[in-house]
C-alpha cells in the first residue's frame, strides 16, 4: 500500500457512514491500522462535525 493509501481508505470508510463520531474515526483507525498521528488528523479534519453532532445529540 501506497504511503497514506490506508488513511484515504479510512476517510471513504468514514464518508460512507454518517455521521462521523470520535468512535467511528476510532474504529477506522483499528479497521485501517492508522498510525496515532492519522487518527489524530482524522479527529482535527472532523472536528466541526463531531461538535456539531455532540451539539445535535444534546438537544
Amino acid at each position: 500500500m501506497g504511503d497514506h493509501e490506508s488513511l484515504r481508505q479510512a476517510v471513504r470508510w468514514l464518508g460512507e457512514r454518517p455521521p462521523i463520531t470520535a468512535e467511528k474515526i476510532a474504529e477506522a483507525a483499528c479497521r485501517f491500522d492508522l498510525s496515532p498521528l492519522d487518527e489524530e488528523f482524522l479527529l482535527r479534519e472532523f472536528a466541526e462535525e463531531i461538535f456539531k453532532d455532540n451539539d445535535l445529540q444534546g438537544q
